[in-house]
């Protein structure tokens, strides 16, 4: 079962040690969460448009996908922007 398109430049040896963990990933979870309805980046686009808390749009996610959320805390972490311009 291939999930994914490895980079070519990944060895064989690699791209089939990659392949092993997923397996055993999906069998460990079980097969049925792959076929979930994928959540799409508009819908979750539509949620920051609406101003909806980083609480509210995990609990829309875990409710789209059927997951039980209790106790699971929220943070919000602001991603450091990368530094771009040349040197010299």
């Amino acid at each position: 079962m291939a999930f994914f398109k490895p980079k070519p430049n990944l060895g064989d040896h690699e791209k089939a040690r990659i392949e092993f963990h997923l397996q055993e990933i999906a069998e460990s979870i079980g097969f049925e969460r792959f076929k979930l309805p994928v959540l799409r980046v508009d819908q979750l686009m539509e949620l920051q448009v609406q101003n909806k808390t980083p609480e509210q749009i995990v609990a829309f996610a875990a409710d789209h996908l059927s997951h039980n959320i209790a106790g699971l805390k929220v943070q919000v972490a602001i991603q450091p922007q990368e530094k771009c311009g040349g040197g010299g």
